[in-house]
């Protein structure tokens, strides 16, 4: 089973993905982890993924599918859960290529819809743990750590990423806009994509995404 989870940024797709991975068994892959594992390295490739995550430009295809496909050649699962990719038609078409190579196809598409100011507030609330990556977000209550800039679980250091910030948000808000949006028509068109409204709980959003995957699974 293959799975793409299409969001704008800040959509809850991660926190979906990892729902879903761990019900599922599937092989969740997140091109924005595998890209900022990529700026943590100390050399010159690491310094350019750095700047390019830091001015929120998206990152050229021929990256994306070189991080990927190294990435790839190491798994054995091969149930994939897509999350944050593909960005574009020309990424989705690369991928369906590489699938036929396998004898595999996408079984779904998940359109996670948020409006657009939801997901400012979250993106620019967003914290990370500086120890444990747990994720906490300031201009949500219930998503709030209990001491400012400490991780509940761990006490550990809270940090804002770079790239979470009303101006970066912005310019990949547009991005998506301008290229990413236009997959929702074209995975329609194949008969694959499924919007689900996910401005709700991530335990609502969680249960529409189960049902689509158990009635798809049945046929």
């Amino acid at each position: 089973m293959n799975i793409i989870l299409l969001a704008p940024p800040a959509a809850g797709k991660g926190t979906q993905a990892e729902l879903l991975e761990s019900k599922y068994h599937l092989n969740h892959i997140s091109t924005g982890e595998l890209l900022r594992k990529s700026a943590s390295r100390e050399d010159d490739f690491g310094k350019k993924m750095r700047d390019l995550l830091e001015s929120g430009e998206l990152v050229s295809d021929e990256i994306i599918f070189e991080v990927l496909n190294k990435h790839l050649e190491t798994c054995e699962n091969q149930n994939l859960l897509l999350d944050g990719f593909p960005r574009n038609i020309y990424q989705a078409e690369r991928l369906e290529e590489m699938l036929k190579e396998k004898n595999d196809k996408l079984d779904f598409v998940f359109f996670l819809d948020v409006p657009k100011e939801t997901l400012k507030r979250r993106i620019t609330g967003r914290r990370m743990c500086q120890k444990c990556g747990s994720a906490y977000n300031v201009n949500i209550d219930s998503l709030k750590p209990k001491v400012d800039s400490i991780c509940d679980k761990c006490q550990g250091t809270l940090y804002q990423r770079n790239d979470d910030n009303e101006e970066s948000f912005e310019i990949r808000y547009q991005e998506y806009l301008d290229k990413t949006s236009a997959l929702i028509t074209y995975y329609q068109d194949k008969q694959i994509l499924y919007r689900i409204q996910s401005d709700k709980s991530k335990e609502e959003v969680f249960q529409e995404l189960c049902g689509v995957i158990e009635k798809g699974m049945k046929k």
